[in-house]
């Protein structure tokens, strides 16, 4: 359909299929039957963004409230939680806890 090509396997068998949330048309290709959207906009989130949700999340606040207070989406939040928990040591050295008294 007007010169179109499927991104993921270069086939023309395009059709029209919904529109996005934005309101930007969607197509299926009818070979592979990948989904797209020609020309999509990526809202990537700063470093100071980022910053700022990790200071919130040393604080007592519940999850929507952090997501609330930057504007980043509840979606979003815990994809970088997971990222957190790869990078952060979150695993206590037991050899250089100090033993209980009896």
């Amino acid at each position: 359909m007007n010169d179109l090509e499927c991104p993921q396997c270069g086939a023309v068998r395009i059709v029209k299929n919904g529109h996005a949330h934005t309101g930007k048309q969607r197509y299926l290709c009818r070979t592979c039957g990948h989904q797209f959207t020609l020309e999509p906009v990526w809202h990537r989130i700063s470093a100071e963004t980022i910053a700022l949700v990790d200071r919130l999340l040393t604080e007592r606040i519940s999850h929507r409230g952090i997501c609330r207070v930057p504007g980043v989406s509840r979606s979003w939040f815990p994809l970088h939680l997971k990222a957190l928990a790869r990078v952060v040591p979150h695993e206590l050295d037991r050899s250089t806890s100090t033993p209980k008294k009896a």
